[in-house]
């Protein structure tokens, strides 16, 4: 199981939640797309308005983008999960948004999956598009896309619970270590060994603080040799 990815849309008011570690707040005309397990603690004010979408996650490959762009898209989205929409691009969004959750109430059940499917998928071209305006990108190869791709897909299936060894996915890929660093850092303009310890830290994260985990179980969960191994893990560098 990969889990559900949160959509939230502040349309009035504000929101506070924790992610990452770290306390954020949602105004009106933000939004958020991030793991529902990386996500605590939402806190609305009064008069807060806000549209939720789940979805899982093994579903989200679908919905984007064919070529490099949707892989490149994907990844600033992850980087910069919390982002301001305005103007017409707000209005956009959020009428997305209506119609997916108007797919969801109103569709025969025997359609109503596929029907979702296809208004999220336009929902995703939508804010991908206002991503981008925000958060420029370079275009990239197909091949270096497609490998980059399918190596995020697999921390996001939970790979990195057991395995945080560049070498192991570069294996797995059919690429060498070297052939992996590069492409990462082509396409994202990080390393691989960073994308295996942000998603290991995000969720360590959410155990010891939203799940109440001892630093031993939460070790053992994570399948650390150790406790102290675990603490030099979490103290370390980061890439």
């Amino acid at each position: 199981m990969s889990g559900q990815i949160l959509h939230l849309l502040c349309c009035e008011g504000s929101l506070r939640l924790h992610f990452s570690g770290r306390e954020h707040e949602l105004s009106s005309g933000c939004m958020l797309i991030a793991m529902e397990s990386h996500v605590a603690g939402l806190r609305p004010s009064a008069d807060c308005r806000l549209h939720r979408l789940l979805l899982p996650a093994e579903e989200q490959a679908s919905l984007m983008p064919a070529g490099s762009y949707g892989t490149c898209g994907w990844l600033h989205l992850f980087m910069h999960p919390i982002f301001k929409l305005e103007g017409e691009a707000f209005d956009v969004v959020r009428h997305d948004f209506d119609d997916v959750l108007f797919r969801q109430a109103h569709t025969p059940v025997a359609y109503r999956h596929e029907a979702v499917l296809q208004g999220m998928r336009a929902l995703y071209l939508d804010v991908m598009n206002a991503h981008a305006l925000l958060y420029e990108h370079e275009e990239t190869t197909q091949r270096s896309a497609d490998i980059m791709s399918r190596f995020i897909r697999m921390l996001e299936a939970g790979s990195y619970r057991k395995q945080r060894l560049v070498a192991f996915y570069a294996e797995e890929l059919c690429v060498s270590a070297k052939h992996l660093h590069k492409v990462s850092c082509q396409v994202s303009g990080r390393s691989p060994s960073y994308w295996i310890r942000q998603f290991t830290m995000m969720e360590i994260h959410h155990l010891l603080r939203h799940q109440g985990l001892t630093a031993k179980e939460v070790a053992d969960r994570m399948n650390f040799d150790s406790v102290s191994h675990f603490s030099r893990y979490i103290n370390g560098p980061r890439q």
